[in-house]
């Protein structure tokens, strides 16, 4: 059957209209974010400072003085070991350092006597020099024998076990008769764990969206459910400014004061941060929200065209959500219930109420 001239010409003739057919779309505007955030998260006290203590005398334990829980101050002995045979190579390089310093006078005053018959020509030159280069190696043999027996002295110090710092016997690894093995020991050697619980450290693992608005004076309250009614104030103290490869997350510590000691280490609880919104961060409908190639749009109009805009999601509240982005503003229209087929660029008729006025 042959369709007439003038069906061709309707056809090509709506093409054109089909063409410029524009979608129709309603669109809204972002609200500035005003309200302050509370973040909470998990975490727990770890003492301000530790100490491992180890002795590097080899000897037996003669004396203990402290036991778990005990406070101690900074200097204070701790335990005494036994170490009779430090004792004798004390005494044994003591001789040692005599017997070099009394051949080393020797020499020196043999060098002095040859180099006076010199001039005479009653000694050779050989036999001088000879002598001379014997009293330095002698003076030299001195200086060796009272570096070692320095060394000495300064290992038999440390058969007085002392505190490193004002703290708490955490725990003890000894009994008044054992023995120490001193520098060969292992690291299972060692005596006393010390810590110090006047401050204390809260460590939690904060999230991308936190950890980047930490600073070291943001004001933290941390709670713990075995201490109801009871809360502690702190302050981010420091962050590792890595977020780990396996969790995501950075490691923060809030410092606490305890001074009273009410908080022990280990004690879990939670951390409440009251921070402002993020510069940029604006709250808009879900359903104005898309996913495409993992990353978080709005769908805004331009000139009339479709114009796409990423954002980081924040705080849902159900039937909104917080985004942030530097290219949005309280002016920036975007698409209510975007559809999933619009492009980049695409024309569309635009059905919404004018921007805000204005303050």
């Amino acid at each position: 059957m042959k369709i007439p001239a003038t069906a061709f010409t309707l056809i090509f003739c709506a093409l054109p209209a089909l063409a410029q057919e524009k979608s129709n779309v309603r669109t809204t505007f972002p609200t500035a974010a005003t309200a302050a955030n509370i973040y909470e998260l998990p975490g727990r006290t770890e003492p301000i400072e530790t100490a491992t203590i180890f002795t590097r005398a080899t000897g037996i334990v003669s004396e203990r003085k402290f036991d778990i829980g005990d406070r101690v101050k900074a200097g204070d002995l701790l335990a005494t070991i036994a170490a009779p045979d430090l004792d004798r190579q004390v005494e044994a390089a003591l001789a040692r350092v005599e017997q070099s310093t009394t051949r080393s006078k020797n020499l020196l005053s043999l060098s002095q006597r040859t180099a006076a018959l010199l001039n005479s020509r009653a000694v050779s030159n050989e036999q001088a020099e000879q002598r001379l280069s014997d009293s330095e190696e002698a003076e030299a043999a001195v200086r060796v024998a009272t570096a070692e027996l320095s060394r000495l002295r300064e290992l038999q110090k440390f058969t007085q076990v002392t505190a490193p710092f004002d703290g708490t016997i955490s725990a003890r690894n000894f009994d008044r008769g054992d023995r120490m093995r001193g520098d060969s020991s292992t690291a299972e050697g060692w005596l006393y764990k010390l810590v110090r619980l006047t401050e204390m450290r809260f460590t939690i693992n904060a999230t991308p969206d936190l950890a980047l608005r930490l600073t070291p004076e943001t004001e933290a309250t941390v709670r713990f459910p075995e201490l109801p009614g009871h809360s502690f104030s702190g302050k981010v103290d420091r962050t590792s400014r890595v977020f780990e490869t396996t969790s995501g997350t950075m490691r923060a510590e809030v410092l606490l004061a305890n001074k009273d000691l009410v908080l022990p280490a280990g004690l879990t609880g939670t951390v409440t941060f009251n921070l402002a919104p993020a510069p940029n961060t604006f709250i808009v409908p879900n359903n104005t929200l898309l996913v495409r190639q993992g990353k978080s749009l709005v769908t805004s109009v331009r000139d009339g065209k479709i114009a796409f805009i990423e954002v980081l999601p924040g705080k849902n509240s159900g039937s909104s959500q917080e985004v942030t982005s530097a290219a949005l503003n309280v002016e920036t229209p975007v698409i209510i219930n975007p559809n999933s087929m619009l492009r980049e660029g695409d024309a569309v008729e635009v059905a919404t109420a004018p921007p805000p006025a204005k303050k």
